[in-house]
This record gives C-alpha cells, structure tokens and sequence, in this order.
C-alpha cells in the first residue's frame, strides 16, 4: 500500500493551515467533540476552522471513523497548500467520479496530488477514493512532514503488526509523540481514525521548522527521466541535483521548471528497477530541512502495441512496410529492441524487422513471395513481446504495386557543418521520407526491384543559380543518387564557385504524383 499512495509530504508546510481563524466551525459545532478535554479541542479546533476537515453531518465530527482515501487526498491538498483546479470535471483516474456522491468532492483535490508526484494511485490505473489509509500509512506522513525520512531509516520496530517498510516511520513518529503510544500491538494495517489524523498534523506542526528548503517528492516519469519537486522556489544558480542507486551513481542532465520548484533528471539509459535516492547539494545546509528523498521505479515494461499503418492495406512489394508502435507504461515508445519482439507474417518470419529513428517497430515483408491477388487476398500479421502475454495480429490486404505518392523534406545537413553553404565544393544533404499510395514508407529495395511507379524524382533550383548544383552521376537523378550508402533517400546540392552575394534558394523535388520543397542558404 506504502506504494501505491506514495505520500511523499515533507515541511513544506503552510503554517496558516494551521493556525485559528474567526470564521467557520469549531469543535463546540459537533456533538460528538463535546467531551474532548480543552487541550485536545484547541487542536481539532486549529483543523477545523481552516477548513481542512469537515464534519461527517453538520452536527458529528466522526470522530472514530476511519479516514479513506478521497479524505485523505484533501486534507493533504491543502496542507501541502497544493494549486487546486475546482474545475475540473474528469479524473485521469477510472474510479474517480463528480457523480460519485461519497467521493465526487474530491475530484479536483486527488488530481492536484497526481501533479505535484505525491501519488500514482494503483497499477490499473484506479485510485480506490473509498480505501482507507492505514495508521502505518499515517505515521509515515507525520515522519515526512518533518523532513525526518533519512532518521527513520535508522529506527527499527519489533513489533510484528506492522509492514517492514513502515517499522521505522512507526518508531520514530512514537518517539516523537506524533502517535499515542498503544499498550500491546500498533496494528499498523488497520484503518486510521479521523482523530488521529486531526491530533497526529497538530503534533507534527509544533516540531515543524518553517521556512526551509527540502524535497518534497520524486518520482520516475518516463524510462529514464525523473522528476523532483521542492516545497518552494530553489535557486537554481546555485542547486546540485543527484540520483544514485545503493553505493552507484547514476550520470544524469537536469533540466529546472522556469519557476524552481521542480526538475527532471534524464539518464542516458532506461532506469532499472529498485531503491532510488534524489539529493540536491550546493545549498547553505542551514536553509534546507530536507535534502534528499527516496522512491522505487519499475522496469521499464512494454504496456501497449498496436500497428500504425495509415490504411489495412498494404503494397504487393518484396519489400513491403508494416508498422507497429510499442508503448511502455508511461505512455513513451519503448526502447525494448527488436530482440525483444517476434513477428510473424504469413506463418514466417519476415524479411526484415528493425526499428526507425521515432522508436516504432518496422516490419519488412516480402508480400510477393506470397503469389497472392491484388486487392483480394489477406496477409495475416502478428507481433509478440517475448517473455509477456502481450500481442497484436491484424490481417492486412494486399494492394497494387507500390506507387511513390508522397515526398516528404526531413532534415538539411550541410558538409562544413554550419547552417550555409560558403566554400566551394560545400554540400547539403537534404533527407527524404518517401511514402507509396497507402502511407506507408518506401525502401531502396523497392526502387532496386523496379517495384516503385512514378519514380523519377526531379529537383528544381529557384531562383536558378548556376554555381548550384544537383549532385548526380548522369543526367537524371538515379537510385545511386537518391540513397545513401545506409539506404536512406536523400539528395544533395553542391557550391561550385565562390558567391558574390548572400541568397537563400528553393529546391523543389517533384514526380508525377508528389513535390517536396526546401530552402538552402548560400553566402
């Protein structure tokens, strides 16, 4: 459960959360508080009138009943003085509803703890708002409050009634008073009363130290990025930011939030799964209050796999394209390699299955070698992510023979490595996507094969400069000049002579069917 909530709430704090106010209820506004000693109603009072408990009615307090999640999830909002968006009407939680008349309220209350990383709710994408918080869940949201996680992973706890995770949070919040001590067990599984909630936020506020700097929170967002969030604004001129795993480092970039108050560590590799520590460094140890937390990430997993082609059919080539997309559970293309998948076209394997530079799986299959008939006959394709349950099949028509349709500029590379050509003999190198009649990528293989229609591709110089040239072996822009060695379309235009003025000069390529154009500086 300590993960699933993932209540990561440290000192940053709000004293007015805490602090009595002239309007509002107080705890003589309910029945049930009437026999509180004064000392215990100036508490519940203190929680009351600022609004961050409500009564069960107008006239009981609840005073035993056990606190679940979607109360939890505002009382916590607002102490950690969270941005609330009160309009919102959709949950990015499937079990969270403003039609659910015990829970709906706190709709907008659970979203903004999704944001600020406090918590990811469960694996099924299910917040359970009717759960209840457990008292071990409760004592580690008092320890953190403090900024004490690091001490309370020096405690230890005997007692046999609470999670191993919990055992330190547990002695510590005791040896704080932040918790009555009980006589026997802790029962740290059971469900957490209001009035421990209401007494345990009042203790832990008057060992609170206002004013500093300390993590509030973190959390793997994506395979290999982290993000970290601070209770204020951090001087980022000044801040270090670390991830380790045990005794390892791990390198990371950071980038800081425009405000300082968050930042995402990106590795260069897919995170692995285990224990992570985030610390920040390079502050004055005075103004922080805590300076390093602690969370778990997963394995980067393969959640979703789907085929991408534009259309269900695809061309009668030795070389024809299907495209699958691969999602991992963060909703990111996964970097699984193509070892991690098996494909399977018409009972075989296909003739290729590599990846492309956006990350999605290329399935190259040789459709003619099938004999099948044009715009009848069904190939039937399925992927399979080794080692899981996962899979994709869809049956795909066979078309006609490939026709390029469609010319698409990717990206200028000039030879002198600047953003012009300026010497002679500079090159740029302008890549091309080339697409068939239904959307899907056209190969050098299918240009070898004579498979491609509509093939001659002509580039055009506008305004014409004759020290512009198109690179070419004859006369005609030929499959030799239109691949690289690697197989990737593209072409070039050289300088042959020294420029007397700064131009910029439109290259349009163009066949029957399809024109692309580019422009290219010349000084």
């Amino acid at each position: 459960m300590k993960k699933n909530l993932s209540i990561v709430l440290t000192s940053a704090m709000a004293l007015s959360m805490f602090s009595s106010v002239a309007f509002g209820k107080t705890s003589s506004d309910f029945a049930d508080l009437s026999q509180l000693d004064a000392s215990t109603k100036a508490k519940f009072d203190a929680m009351i009138s600022t609004g961050i408990f409500d009564g069960m009615t107008a006239t009981t307090f609840g005073l035993k009943s056990p606190m679940n999640r979607a109360q939890f999830a505002k009382v916590a909002a607002m102490i950690l003085d969270l941005p609330i968006n009160t309009s919102l009407r959709v949950s990015s939680y499937t079990d969270v509803s403003i039609y659910d008349q015990a829970n709906g309220y706190a709709l907008p209350y659970i979203e903004a703890l999704k944001t600020a990383g406090i918590t990811n709710g469960f694996s099924d994408g299910a917040y359970n708002p009717a759960g209840q918080v457990t008292k071990e869940e409760l004592a580690t949201f008092l320890v953190r409050i403090l900024g004490k996680e690091a001490e309370a992973g020096n405690k230890t706890l005997t007692d046999g009634s609470v999670s191993n995770w919990a055992k330190g949070y547990v002695a510590l919040a005791l040896n704080l008073k932040l918790l009555p001590e009980t006589i026997g067990a802790f029962e740290g599984q059971m469900p957490a009363t209001r009035e421990l909630l209401v007494t345990g936020a009042y203790e832990a506020k008057q060992q609170y130290i206002p004013g500093k700097i300390a993590l509030v929170s973190a959390q793997a967002v994506g395979a290999s990025k982290v993000k970290v969030w601070f209770n204020q604004t951090v001087d980022k001129t000044k801040a270090s930011l670390t991830l380790s795993k045990g005794t390892l480092n791990v390198p990371v970039t950071v980038t800081w939030s425009d405000d300082g108050k968050w930042a995402t560590l990106l590795t260069s590799s897919p995170i692995s799964e285990g224990d992570y520590t985030t610390a920040i460094t390079g502050l004055d140890g005075s103004t922080v209050s805590r300076n390093e937390v602690y969370f778990r990430a997963q394995a980067e997993q393969v959640t979703e796999i789907n085929f991408i082609n534009p259309e269900e059919t695809i061309a009668n080539s030795t070389a024809a394209t299907i495209r699958v997309k691969a999602l991992n559970q963060y909703g990111e293309t996964a970097s699984l390699g193509t070892s991690g998948y098996t494909a399977i076209v018409a009972g075989s394997a296909p003739a290729d299955f590599k990846k492309d530079e956006w990350g999605n799986l290329v399935i190259i299959a040789n459709i003619k070698e099938a004999n099948s008939s044009q715009m009848k006959d069904y190939i039937p394709v399925t992927v399979y992510v080794n080692n899981s349950k996962l899979s994709t099949s869809r049956s795909f028509k066979v078309g006609n023979a490939p026709v390029l349709s469609f010319i698409e500029p990717n990206k200028i590379t000039y030879s002198n490595m600047k953003n012009r050509l300026i010497d002679v003999g500079d090159k740029a190198s302008i890549s091309l996507n080339l697409f068939d009649q239904y959307g899907n990528p056209i190969f050098k293989k299918q240009f070898d094969q004579n498979e491609v229609t509509s093939k001659s591709l002509t580039p055009v110089v506008s305004p014409e400069n004759p020290n512009l040239e198109i690179v070419k072996a004859g006369t005609s822009l030929g499959t030799t000049d239109l691949f690289d060695e690697n197989g990737n379309a593209r072409f070039e235009v050289r300088l042959t002579a020294k420029p007397l003025n700064e131009s910029t000069h439109k290259i349009t390529i163009y066949n029957e069917a399809a024109h692309a154009t580019v422009s290219v500086d010349v000084y």
